[in-house]
Formats: C-alpha cells, sequence, structure tokens
C-alpha cells in the first residue's frame, strides 16, 4: 500500500507543489520582503490545493469502505483526512443527486479544489528541494553539452 498515487497523479502534485510555493513566494514578498523559505513552505502548505491527489480506483475503494463503516488501512493521518473529506463531499453530492451516477460524481470531487495537500512540511519540503536540485543540474548538464 506504500504507492498508492500513480505517477500522472504523482507528477501532477509535484508539479502544483512547485507552483503552489513560487505564488506564496511572490505572495509573501508583497506583504514581507524578506521571508524565509520556512515561512513561504508554511504559508504554501496552508493554501489548498487545485485537486485531490489520489486516483479514482483508490478513491472508489476507500468510499466504499467508509460507506460501509469500515476502517480504513491507512496509518497516515494526513491521507485519512483527505478521505474523509472526499467522502463528506461524496455523501453530500449522492444526497442530492440521482444514485445511478454515484461514480460519475466521485471524479468530479477529485478533480475539485482541495483545502489542502494532505502533505505535512518535510514532505512538501522534499518535493521542493528534489525538483529544484534536479532542474538545476539539468540546466547544468544542458549549458555543458549545448
Amino acid at each position: 500500500m506504500k504507492n498508492t498515487l500513480n505517477s500522472s497523479v504523482r507528477e501532477m502534485r509535484k508539479q502544483d507543489v512547485i507552483d503552489s510555493f513560487f505564488d506564496s513566494l511572490k505572495e509573501l514578498r508583497k506583504s514581507k520582503p524578506f521571508a524565509t523559505q520556512n515561512e513561504v513552505i508554511e504559508h504554501a502548505v496552508k493554501k489548498g490545493a487545485p485537486r485531490f491527489y489520489v486516483t479514482f480506483e483508490n478513491a472508489r475503494r476507500f468510499i466504499s469502505l467508509l460507506s460501509r463503516k469500515k476502517k480504513l488501512p491507512l496509518v497516515n493521518s494526513n491521507k485519512l483526512e483527505m478521505y474523509k473529506e472526499i467522502y463528506r463531499r461524496y455523501m453530500q453530492q449522492v444526497k442530492d443527486s440521482s444514485k445511478r451516477y454515484k461514480y460519475l460524481i466521485l471524479e468530479k470531487i477529485i478533480e475539485e479544489p482541495a483545502p489542502s495537500f494532505y502533505l505535512d512540511e518535510e514532505t512538501f519540503r522534499g518535493i521542493i528541494y528534489k525538483t529544484l536540485r534536479r532542474k538545476k543540474s539539468e540546466l547544468t548538464f544542458n549549458r555543458a553539452v549545448g
């Protein structure tokens, strides 16, 4: 159960984390020109995310477990909170619509803006550092080759 995100969802999340970091940097520079990197990351983590970073298959499986009052096989509290939020939205929308379109509703929900990235600061920071380090080494390589 370690790698529940498929690579396209993971890549999308990585890009959105980087975008959120740079958006936060721009926002904080207006109000606090000398914000530290930690302050920028804290700000970015607290902002909402453009979507839920979960595959449809995992969302469907966990929503099914929650609807049957089963315990989710998760130890990560952030993931648990994410699935609870998806489930809350799902139950609200199912209540308000036809029962035959349940899974179309779920597809729509995971594409909606999320209140959080559901990542702790260290994971968020790791994504930023690894991505920026890789981009820097690619630039260095391209300059040396090109």
